[in-house]
């Protein structure tokens, strides 16, 4: 498979089917190019032919034939390291779940050989419970709690676990003997929500995690955008006060240090790890709240003059959120950013549901090993 393959596959996964003459003209091949592509497409299993009428009116002589994706083709394995959990899924060519694990761990303890281990046998429980085939397994997606190299096979730098260049790819490959590709995790989860969730129409799409700490990851025009190359935005250490607390990454106030799992928790007097529903509590301590809005509030607006996207969307614990807070954002958010984009900007909770972290793991498996034309 090339290139122009995954044009082909892609506009399918995007739009549904198309007949013959229209992926030609989509994709700017010739007809006879598309019918050769097609071919190769038809005999790996990855689209089919439909005998339909594309326009709903009923068919007169000879029906027209379409092209559609097979969904259940191959599967690809979605991963998420965050910081004291791991998530595991095994989904579709559309994303779709087939089955989620996860497992929490302690960070203070747990080495990255000790992590590596999890996932592999997370990994390989998958396989076994779903009964599915390893030779239709395209590879994994790995979403990692830091920036990663260029050539997405390493975790340079996780603050909250204080790892450095960790060999993620080389390690789960060896185990697993299936390609992997890294991420940042939270670009992972945009890349998802771009691709297959609530932002598949919008031009720039910003997500906003909260879990242990704030991350942020961009896709515009439907490419991820990695500054300098690492993938990581790291806009929980926006600097929001000055003189502030001392963050986890040496600089003092942090928005993390207002709005973290750690922060809101010692505000909420809540001592227990992975708290569900966290804002909800928060809301009961008026000050806490406050804050955790005003601060937020000056980030996004921030970042919206800085980005310029369309779509803000809200994941972990900013998608579990009453909508009060929610609403809140958004109301001072809109009179802070340019004329322009007021009216414009929206900002939604994740459609990820549970398991986001891992299906943004599937995205970055999905649009490497196989939207990209680069099939095994």
């Amino acid at each position: 498979m090339g290139i122009h393959h995954g044009t082909i596959l892609r506009i399918l996964r995007d739009d549904g089917p198309q007949s013959r003459a229209e992926l030609a003209r989509r994709a700017s091949l010739s007809p006879t190019a598309l019918t050769n592509l097609t071919a190769q497409l038809i005999k790996n299993g990855s689209v089919i032919e439909l005998s339909q009428d594309l326009t709903g009116e009923a068919p007169v002589g000879r029906p027209a034939v379409s092209i559609a994706l097979v969904p259940e083709a191959y599967s690809v394995i979605g991963v998420h390291i965050g910081a004291g959990a791991i998530q595991a899924t095994i989904t579709n060519l559309r994303a779709s779940q087939k089955t989620l694990s996860s497992l929490y761990f302690d960070t203070a303890t747990s080495s990255p050989a000790t992590v590596i281990k999890k996932v592999v046998a997370m990994v390989e429980g998958l396989i076994r419970k779903t009964d599915t085939n390893p030779a239709r397994i395209l590879g994994i997606g790995l979403g990692v709690p830091g920036p990663v190299d260029t050539q997405r096979r390493r975790n340079l730098l996780s603050i909250n676990y204080d790892w450095r260049d960790v060999a993620f790819a080389d390690e789960l490959e060896a185990a697993l003997r299936m390609p992997v590709i890294v991420e940042h995790n939270v670009s992972a989860m945009a890349l998802a929500e771009s691709r297959h969730g609530i932002g598949r129409d919008a031009a720039a799409l910003l997500y906003i995690y909260l879990r242990t700490g704030l991350g942020a990851g961009l896709v515009v025009d439907g490419m991820p955008f990695r500054p300098g190359g690492y993938g990581a935005m790291e806009l929980g250490h926006i600097q929001v006060v000055e003189h502030g607390e001392r963050c986890a990454c040496g600089s003092t106030g942090c928005l993390e240090t207002f709005l973290s799992e750690r922060a809101l928790s010692r505000a909420a007097g809540i001592d227990t790890p992975h708290p569900k529903r966290l804002l909800a509590a928060v809301e009961r301590h008026p000050e806490a709240w406050d804050a955790a809005i005003r601060h937020l509030t000056t980030a996004i607006a921030s970042a919206t003059n800085l980005l310029n996207p369309d779509l803000i969307v809200f994941g972990g614990h900013l998608a579990e959120a009453p909508q009060s807070f929610v609403d809140s954002v958004r109301n001072g958010v809109l009179p802070r950013v340019l004329p322009p984009m007021r009216d414009a900007l929206r900002i939604e909770k994740s459609s990820l549901g549970v398991g986001g972290g891992a299906i943004g793991g599937a995205a970055v498996a999905l649009d490497h090993l196989f939207y990209s034309g680069v099939l095994r």
